[in-house]
């Protein structure tokens, strides 16, 4: 095994291009490891969200107060928790359809009932964006299923313009009405995959110029005292 480790570092050495694809894949393999990593350690499959929409902040709907619970391009941290330990006022993070799993919505809990209350036998959950002026009516019974939470709020992370940024890239990249990519996304992609190979393939490779320098030039120097 070991001679072949050898022999395949050998081979990554003298080809740049190989190398290049190995470190990118390398690259790729830690973020996968590391998110991973994150998912688990905060039980829930979106451990870190950006906020898209302004229904946490409240001076976006009343220009007269400065509270702005969540701001648009918030970056925030979920954790996974078991439905019965969420307590009135906690903010959570939930989809408001089974059929629809890549929509997420983060408000705030305003009502609680038991499973034995609940249409859908299991506790149940009523939701209000902090700047709406009323509460969400996502089912018939307005009260969402336990099953359908993600995870609770637990803080934002302070990187300022970061989650702007996500938004940004994600806006150009999909389209939020169907989710699917736009063709400058997919032409994006296919630049930056035909400039990397236009770097490292179809550049030829630069061979250092032999010296003609004399042998003696490669003799050490001589110490020379300075008075």
């Amino acid at each position: 095994m070991s001679s072949y480790i050898r022999k395949f570092g050998s081979y990554l050495r003298k080809n740049e291009t190989a190398r290049g694809l190995f470190l990118v894949g390398l690259v790729i393999l830690g973020a996968i490891a590391v998110w991973g990593g994150i998912r688990l350690a905060l039980n829930t499959e979106y451990p870190i969200l950006v906020v898209s929409s302004g229904s946490m902040c409240q001076r976006l709907t009343n220009p007269q107060t400065r509270e702005c619970t969540l701001a648009i391009g918030d970056l925030i941290v979920i954790r996974g928790v078991d439905p019965a330990t969420i307590n009135n006022g906690s903010i959570i993070v939930f989809r408001n359809s089974p059929t629809n799993l890549d929509f997420l919505v983060v408000h705030r809990v305003v009502g609680i009932i038991s499973s034995a209350s609940s249409a859908y036998n299991q506790i149940s959950f009523r939701t209000k964006g902090d700047a709406n002026p009323g509460t969400d009516c996502w089912t018939s019974s307005c009260y969402i299923p336990g099953s359908w939470v993600v995870g609770v709020y637990q803080f934002t992370i302070p990187i300022p313009y970061l989650g702007s940024a996500i938004l940004d890239i994600r806006n150009f990249m999909y389209d939020d009405n169907t989710g699917q990519p736009k063709t400058q996304g997919i032409l994006v992609i296919v630049a930056l995959i035909v400039a990397l190979f236009a770097f490292e393939v179809a550049e030829p490779g630069k061979k250092k110029p032999s010296s003609n320098v004399p042998d003696e030039t490669l003799l050490p120097l001589r110490r020379t005292s300075f008075v």
